[in-house]
């Protein structure tokens, strides 16, 4: 994602490209692998990375889903959700498989493609 966003940067956009899950990747990984974390304490720190990724689409003026291989977590409908309530242009880099989700998308274009419609 980084990578796709450096185009867009050069030509003047601001980016912002979510940052990894602590849980997933953490800080420390390997204190991931040998600590026990409560899943109080695990669902609080996805959740605060989801509100970051809300608070991320509430600041853009358009919405760009990086989805490689087609896919789409829960995480990322809910974001897709978001975005339309907002009333952000969404667009993603793969076709979408859900056929509902498809309505959404206002193109599904490669990354520099996404700067040329953005011009």
């Amino acid at each position: 994602m980084e990578s796709a966003a450096i185009s867009l940067r050069k030509a003047g956009f601001a980016v912002i490209v979510p940052q990894p899950s602590h849980i997933r990747h953490g800080h420390n990984p390997q204190e991931l692998k040998t600590k026990k974390y409560d899943k109080k304490t695990l669902t609080r720190w996805e959740g605060e990375g989801a509100y970051e990724h809300l608070s991320n689409i509430r600041k853009s003026d358009a919405v760009y889903i990086y989805n490689r291989g087609s896919y789409l977590g829960p995480a990322v409908t809910v974001e897709i959700g978001y975005s339309l309530a907002l009333g952000k242009p969404i667009y993603a880099r793969a076709t979408i498989k859900d056929i509902t989700v498809t309505n959404f998308i206002k193109a599904v274009v490669s990354p520099d493609k996404l700067l040329k419609l953005l011009k």
